[in-house]
């Protein structure tokens, strides 16, 4: 099993990139990670800062992408580029609905990951703006957030959808439980967000928002358990 955190699980008392929030994170035993860079600094940080096998004692390793709209998309990508160069991510994960020019993405080598969007977004909630993303980049992987679906649908019946439709692009999952944003599963207790992931192969990256050490350790185990 491929488990492990989002390094913005504890953005409330950790930077995203930085060596306390990674080792902490590593202290878990998660054995996968997502290097959570909303903005272009933290791709500056992780070039200019760390060794390119940083990382090396994760199996897994995928970068959330910063927000596209921040610079424009093409000094963001270049940027990007310059990082999966140095790194290697198995994954670069992009929020869709930020995307302004598609056209940087179309003769890209980098492993690009669309995520469906949560309730508060404009777009790439649906099964079929998703669909239109994927006709636009067709080597785009899908990364399944199902906290996200739980946003849009209690029922979870978009969370299969997503599976059914996009199965052969599926490749890593977001986790997190759901009460106003992203709450720990071992406080909402919402196994029906958890008992909707298809494939436990998959790499599962934990969103879950904690306040402590103690509170990543144990959400890590609260999953764990209830995955096996």
């Amino acid at each position: 099993m491929l488990l492990g955190f989002s390094s913005g699980c504890l953005y409330k008392t950790q930077k995203n990139v930085s060596r306390e929030i990674f080792d902490i994170i590593r202290n878990t035993g998660a054995n996968a990670i997502e290097v959570m860079c909303r903005f272009d600094d933290s791709i500056e940080k992780l070039l200019d800062e760390f060794p390119c096998d940083y990382f090396s004692g994760f199996n897994y390793v995928s970068l959330h992408a910063p927000k596209m709209i921040m610079r424009g998309t093409k000094e963001t990508f270049s940027l990007i580029e310059k990082v999966q160069n140095k790194f290697n991510f198995n994954l670069i994960v992009f929020h869709p609905d930020e995307i302004t020019d598609w056209d940087v993405f179309k003769n890209s080598k980098i492993p690009i990951g669309f995520e469906n969007m949560d309730n508060r977004k404009k777009s790439h909630k649906t099964l079929a703006d998703m669909k239109k993303a994927f006709e636009i980049i067709p080597n785009a992987k899908f990364v399944l957030d199902v906290n996200h679906v739980f946003t849009n649908d209690r029922t979870m019946r978009l969370a299969k959808d997503f599976i059914i439709n996009f199965s052969d692009r599926l490749a890593e999952i977001h986790l997190s439980g759901f009460e106003t944003l992203h709450e720990p599963l071992f406080k909402t207790k919402q196994k029906e967000i958890i008992d909707v992931i298809p494939d436990k192969n998959l790499p599962i990256i934990i969103e879950s928002v904690c306040e402590t050490t103690e509170e990543i350790k144990e959400e890590f185990k609260y999953i764990k358990n209830h995955l096996k």
